[in-house]
C-alpha cells in the first residue's frame, strides 16, 4: 500500500524552507518610553497604547506637546541617533501619586509600561530598553519603586530587555539604598545622580534618556548587542546636578562606591561609567556586567524564532542534526564576533528519556560563556635592581668601542 495518495504520473512536492535556521540576533534596540503628555493629541498619541514614535518625523515630535515627554525625546536626540521608539502616553493623575500609579498601570489590562508587552503586536516594534524618566527614582512608603517592580517583571517577559531607571538624586548612600531593593535583578541598570542639559535653558533631567540613547548608539556602531557602551561619552549632557569625584588608581571615590553597588554614573563630567546593573546579590552577581547579560539574552532570545520552525516535524536524527546544525552556526558566528570564548552544544541521553521523546519533547544543552567586558585593570609596579647589571655592561661596552687602550675596563 502507497504510503501517499495514490496517483499516475510525476508530482512535485516543493518546500522552500531552509533546512538550517538562521539564527540572527534583533538588529536595532528599540528605546520603550512610557509617560505622561497631558497636551498630546489625543488621536495621535491615544492613552495607553504602544505608538511608533519616529525621532525624524518632526511633525509627529510635535505632537507632543510641551512636557516632559518631549523632553525626553529631545534628550535622546541630543545623543546623535534617529531611531523608532515605542512611546506609551499615560493620563496625568489628579497629584504625583495618581500619575505615578498610572505609569506602572495594570498587568492584566495591559495599561502604563505593561502596555509595552503589547509594542510588538501592535505596531511591530518590541523595547529592548525601557524608560520612564522622572517616576523610577523614588521610594514610596521606603520600598522598591512600583515602575521598576513592573519594568523588571517586562524585562523578564521579552527576555532580551533592560529598564534603565534613576536613583534618588540626593546622596550616594541614597542611591546604594535605592539599588538594594533591586540586587536578585539582571535587568535593572540604575543611574546617579542627574544630568544637566539645554532645553531652551539650563536645566536638570533624569540621566535614563541619555544612558539608553548612547546604548542604541553603541549598537548602531557595531551592528550588534555584544559591546559594552560605557566608558564613553555622553554627547548629550553638560554635566551633571552634582559632582561624582573619580580618580584613576582610587578605589575610595564616590564614582567607585557607585558602581561595586550597582549604580552607573558620570566621571568627569561626561564619561559614562556604569559596567554593571543592580544584581549585586551573590546569586547572581556573575552576570551583573551589562555587557555580559545583554550578550546572554540577546543569544537566548535570538533562538526562540528561528528554530520554531522545526515544530511539528518528524522527530527523528536527522531533524536533531539539523537542529544541532542550526545552533552550532549561530555560536560559530558570535564566537567570530568576539561575542562569546567558547561554546558546546550536548546531547545527553539522560535528559531525553523514553517516556519525553515519545511525547515529542526534546532537549539539547547549549553551553557559552560570553566574552567580559574589562572593568579591572592591575599593574603591579616593583623594583628591578638587576637593571644596573644591564646599564653596567653597556657602559662597559661603549667603553670598549671606543679602543684606547688608556681607557681600562675592569670587572
Amino acid at each position: 500500500m502507497s504510503a501517499t495518495t495514490p496517483f499516475v504520473g510525476v508530482r512535485v512536492f516543493s518546500d522552500l524552507r531552509q533546512t538550517v535556521a538562521s539564527i540572527d540576533t534583533r538588529d536595532s534596540t528599540v528605546i520603550g518610553l512610557t509617560l505622561p503628555a497631558p497636551l498630546a493629541d489625543n488621536t495621535a498619541f491615544p492613552l495607553n497604547e504602544p505608538v511608533a514614535l519616529s525621532l525624524d518625523d518632526t511633525a509627529q515630535i510635535a505632537l507632543l506637546g510641551d512636557g516632559l515627554a518631549l523632553d525626553t525625546v529631545n534628550q535622546i536626540l541630543s545623543e546623535g541617533i534617529i531611531t523608532d521608539i515605542s512611546f506609551v502616553r499615560v493620563a496625568e493623575g489628579v497629584d504625583a501619586e495618581a500619575t505615578l500609579s498610572n505609569v506602572v498601570g495594570s498587568a492584566g489590562a495591559k495599561t502604563g509600561v505593561w502596555a509595552q508587552l503589547e509594542a510588538k503586536d501592535h505596531i511591530g516594534l518590541e523595547p529592548g530598553l525601557l524608560i520612564a524618566p522622572g517616576y523610577t527614582s523614588s521610594r514610596p512608603g521606603n520600598a522598591a519603586n512600583p515602575v521598576v517592580v513592573a519594568m523588571d517583571a517586562i524585562c523578564t517577559r521579552i527576555i532580551d530587555c533592560l529598564a534603565i531607571v534613576d536613583t534618588p538624586g540626593t546622596t550616594r548612600e541614597a542611591a546604594a539604598e535605592y539599588a538594594e531593593d533591586f540586587a536578585t535583578s539582571l535587568n535593572i541598570v540604575a543611574m546617579y545622580p542627574q544630568a544637566k542639559v539645554w532645553l531652551g535653558a539650563d536645566v536638570i533631567r533624569p540621566l535614563s534618556p541619555h544612558v539608553a540613547a548612547a546604548i542604541v548608539r553603541r549598537d548602531k556602531e557595531v551592528g550588534t548587542p555584544f559591546k559594552a557602551a560605557w566608558n564613553r561619552p555622553l554627547v548629550g549632557i553638560r554635566g551633571l546636578s552634582q559632582r561624582v569625584p573619580y580618580r584613576d588608581g582610587d578605589t575610595s571615590t564616590d564614582a567607585n562606591y557607585l558602581v561595586q553597588h550597582g549604580i552607573g554614573t558620570v566621571i568627569e563630567n561626561k564619561v559614562l561609567w556604569a559596567p554593571f546593573t543592580t544584581a549585586m546579590d551573590p546569586t547572581v552577581k556573575a552576570y551583573r556586567s551589562i555587557k555580559r547579560i545583554r550578550t546572554r539574552r540577546s543569544i537566548e532570545k535570538a533562538l526562540l524564532r528561528p528554530l520554531r520552525q522545526y515544530m511539528s516535524e518528524d522527530l527523528g536524527p536527522h531533524l536533531v542534526t539539523l537542529i544541532a546544525q542550526s545552533l552550532e552556526e549561530a555560536c560559530e558566528e558570535r564566537q567570530a564576533l568576539g561575542a562569546i570564548i567558547d561554546y558546546q552544544i550536548i546531547w545527553d541521553r539522560k535528559l531525553n528519556p523514553n517516556t519525553f521523546l515519545r511525547d515529542g519533547g526534546l532537549r539539547l544543552k547549549l553551553t557559552f560563556e560570553e566574552t567580559p567586558d574589562l572593568t579591572d585593570l592591575q599593574i603591579y609596579s616593583e623594583p628591578q635592581p638587576e637593571a644596573f647589571d644591564v646599564l653596567a655592561s653597556s657602559i662597559a661596552d661603549a667603553l670598549a668601542a671606543l679602543g684606547n687602550p688608556a681607557i681600562r675596563i675592569a670587572s
